[in-house]
């Protein structure tokens, strides 16, 4: 099962890669192939449409980039954004903006860029900079003017006052709690939101890379065991 995921994988991000050097120029720079990246996600192409009942919560990476209303989603577009920048070598991760309820209101993205963080939200192909084209980060658009000024003076719903990379609240009962604790030490930050978050492949790998661990490690215990017995 393990090889079998690990085939899977290799098979999606070849895609990925390929998918995303057909869009960005191969000797650009990073930011030259972020904002390639965020070109197709403004201008793509027409897609197929999607037949609701049919649909998963969680599609991979080429579903999404095949079809329209998924890129119009600001969770998946977000996804489908990270891995065509990781399969880039451009680390990135998907950023969760939070009402003052701690409910997810919106998904954006980070992409390292420059020695930091920075935002951009892929689900209206928008790179979040200042007047002076530089590029911002999730603290300085938490000032209603630099938001106002990086978005360009569209309607933009949402705010950056309150963010997070892993939604606590599917985790019943202790998952705020969590949350708020990493948040107010500030560990959330440096952990960021791990890639197999967003890529439900990656998970089932870890799942049963770590079942066969384990599984491996229980097997010789018990086979020590008999030789010392046996001895």
């Amino acid at each position: 099962m393990v090889l079998f995921t690990q085939y899977s994988i290799s098979v999606r991000w070849s895609y990925l890669r390929g998918f995303a050097e057909s869009i960005v120029p191969l000797d650009g720079a990073p930011p030259e192939k972020v904002e390639a990246l965020l070109r197709y996600f403004r201008h793509h192409p027409p897609r197929l449409k999607t037949d609701p009942n049919k649909w998963r919560e969680k599609p991979e990476a080429p579903e999404v980039l095949r079809h329209e209303e998924s890129l119009r989603t600001c969770g998946s577009s977000a996804v489908a954004f990270v891995l065509l920048a990781s399969s880039l070598g451009i680390p990135a991760r998907s950023l969760l903006l939070l009402n003052e309820r701690g409910v997810v209101q919106h998904v954006a993205a980070e992409v390292w860029l420059d020695e930091r963080w920075v935002v951009v939200d892929p689900a209206f192909g928008m790179a979040m900079k200042d007047k002076g084209g530089r590029w911002q980060s999730k603290e300085e658009l938490k000032n209603p003017e630099s938001l106002r000024s990086a978005t360009r003076n569209i309607p933009y719903p949402y705010t950056f006052d309150r963010t997070a990379y892993i939604n606590w609240r599917k985790l019943p009962l202790v998952g705020e709690r969590i949350g708020r604790w990493l948040r107010r030490h500030g560990l959330e930050e440096r952990l960021g939101r791990p890639l197999w978050l967003d890529s439900p492949d990656l998970a089932h790998f870890y799942f049963w890379l770590g079942l066969s661990c384990l599984s491996g490690g229980l097997f010789l215990r018990q086979y020590i065991r008999r030789r010392e017995k046996g001895a």
